[in-house]
């Protein structure tokens, strides 16, 4: 772990560069965008909806230019979204049918001669579901999580009529049963080509909205990924129940068996207290407060903020905002090691990624993979430079810290040493990710692992080192959680996991907790084209469908205007997205989609 106050050059010095400063955040994906380029967009082929919509008054679109910019640097005259606040409630679904009734009816019998796999926990409930389905003339073979041959086995069981993962209903204690371990064997069981594909959590029924300890339950992001499933797998049946580990076994696998028979069920449901809940998104607008960009109340140049994700894109952006608003000291937590000296002469001149080639073909470098390479770099260190110019002027003080936020210990000792040095922390922005899209036949466990540790490890750890006085934590999540994203199954369970994590912690910290998902961002109009950016034909198709990029400067005036609000009654789960649910579940045309896992779509980090 590396610290360092940062003495750095005014923002003047480097306004020729901060044109190549990416803004984008890694929300959506990287599934249409410049080799190497973080682009926070939503490009999959959606079938239908994971997570219903509340029936509201659209609002009209006005023309305006949109911050998407061509390859030179042009502004495309396309229609502008608004960018819009939703929140999400459980709406209770009608009761289905008990299986009693269902026996008693006779529908039991079509499952005589079906063949079903159910992969156990440690709470039974796969046991009494196997028990059901025997009864009913079913073939059950059952698979233990925590067994080392369960990848191997799931593999062996193609074509299943069905598969039921119970493993993650059950205690914190079963070995397997979460994420991101169980990633390898819920892949295999999805791959094997069921008919049906049921995923269990035990996170209360509300779907780990309810306060619970819920980070520590195996289920904790699996809505996310079950909703990517239902995408990527047209001729699976995926869903996701959600229930209180603490009913009993067979009354759960009653319940899972009824659900099996309501073909229009949502993707995800949950059971709370007897009671079957859905969620739903519901516009609600906060009313201008007239205080324009002002900062958080109760903050000002006394006050502390530390952030996640580095000197670069969104969180640094929303870093100067909060300066510039307040004059705080600002603490930067990112990957990325500071530069440690000036730009090469060589390249200075250089203002784009064409003029970069040129430079360093120049200098004697010829294999493209290392042009690429030291292009990437230069870049990342540009804006570094120019964020941290920015912060010199606005912040009363800057210091970051080069961490990896997997590494639990090093961000505790990053808190604990704010803590010492301050003596407060008055808030804490999460922002950090990492993108690495692939479809599911092409994401490895290990891949898996890094996308959904750096978000879900980093706000645990930063979670766990605040003192309950903390003023306002905000986590920075994506819509591939609340609507899953074909190519996101890492990234989508990853943000449905943030969400989990903040509903915990609001009920332990006294300040504002809030997850805010985003939609895809934009850039600056004029911006030189380069990383983060949109291409031409993919800003269309997303007008078409109804989805506007999220112009920075409104995003980040957003997020300050959602901490501005008081803090009882205030939504722990704000989405913000230029569009509504419609546009993000409804089908791309020939000319805008594309798949995750193409050449375009590479790994990309955001640190």
């Amino acid at each position: 772990m590396t610290s360092a106050s940062v003495p750095v050059p005014s923002s003047a010095e480097l306004a020729g560069r901060t044109a190549q400063a990416s803004l984008a955040p890694e929300s959506w994906g990287v599934l249409s965008a410049p080799r190497g380029a973080t682009d926070p967009t939503f490009a999959a082929r959606v079938t239908a909806p994971a997570v219903p919509v509340a029936p509201a008054t659209p609002t009209a679109p006005a023309t305006l230019t949109a911050p998407t910019a061509r390859a030179v640097g042009e502004a495309l005259p396309v229609t502008r979204i608004p960018l819009r606040r939703f929140v999400i409630d459980h709406v209770t679904l009608p009761a289905v049918p008990s299986w009693d009734a269902l026996v008693a009816a006779g529908r039991a019998s079509s499952l005589a001669g079906t063949r079903f796999v159910v992969v156990e926990g440690d709470l039974g409930i796969g046991l009494a579901l196997s028990s059901l389905l025997e009864q009913a003339g079913a073939q059950v073979r059952i698979v233990s999580a925590d067994n080392v041959e369960a990848v191997a086995q799931l593999e062996a069981e193609p074509g299943a009529d069905g598969l039921f993962w119970v493993a993650s209903a059950g205690s914190p204690a079963s070995v397997g049963s979460g994420l991101p371990e169980a990633f390898g064997a819920l892949r295999a069981a999805a791959l094997a080509g069921p008919r049906r594909l049921f995923v269990v959590t035990g996170l209360g029924g509300d779907l780990g909205r309810g306060g619970d300890d819920a980070e520590l339950a195996p289920g904790v992001g699996l809505a996310g990924l079950v909703r990517t499933l239902a995408h990527e797998l047209p001729d699976t049946e995926v869903r996701l129940v959600d229930v209180h580990p603490k009913e009993a076994p067979r009354r759960i696998a009653e319940r899972l068996l009824a659900e099996m028979f309501d073909p229009a069920a949502p993707v995800v449901v949950g059971y709370r207290e007897n009671i079957r809940i859905t969620p739903e998104l519901r516009a609600v607008e906060l009313a201008p407060d007239g205080r324009g960009t002002a900062g958080p109340a109760g903050l000002d140049a006394s006050g502390v903020v530390l952030l996640t994700g580095g000197a670069r894109g969104i969180t640094a952006r929303t870093a100067v905002a909060l300066a510039r608003a307040t004059g705080c000291a600002v603490e930067l937590v990112g990957r990325t090691p500071l530069p440690d000296g000036p730009e090469d002469p060589a390249t200075v001149a250089a203002l784009d990624a064409p003029a970069l080639r040129r430079a360093l073909i120049e200098t004697g470098v010829r294999r493209p993979a290392e042009i690429e390479k030291r292009i990437g770099r230069i870049l990342a260190e540009r804006e570094i430079r120019a964020t941290l110019a920015a912060l010199g002027e606005a912040a009363s003080s800057v210091r970051y810290h080069a961490v990896d936020v997997r590494d639990g210990a090093a961000v505790a000792a990053v808190v604990a040493d704010v803590y010492a040095r301050h003596g407060r922390l008055d808030g804490v922005v999460h922002g950090a990710g990492v993108l690495e899209d692939r479809l599911l036949r092409s994401k490895t466990p290990e891949s898996f692992d890094r996308v959904f540790r750096t978000k879900v490890d980093g706000a645990g750890a930063l979670l766990d080192a605040l003192r309950p006085d903390v003023g306002f934590v905000v986590l920075f999540g994506s819509v591939a959680g609340v609507f899953g994203n074909r190519g996101q199954v890492d990234y989508a369970a990853a943000n449905d996991a943030l969400d989990v994590l903040a509903h915990r912690a609001s009920a332990r910290l006294t300040g504002r907790v809030v997850s805010v998902d985003w939609g895809p961002w934009g850039v600056e109009a004029g911006a030189a084209a380069g990383r983060g950016m949109v291409s031409e034909e993919l800003a269309r198709e997303y007008a078409r469908r109804g989805i506007g990029l999220i112009d920075p400067d409104e995003g980040v005036a957003a997020l300050l205007r959602e901490l501005r609000e008081p803090v009882p009654g205030a939504p722990v789960q704000v989405v913000q997205m230029c569009g509504d649910a419609a546009s993000f579940t409804s089908r791309p045309s020939s000319a805008g989609s594309s798949s995750a896992g193409s050449s375009s779509a590479g790994s990309s980090s955001h640190a």
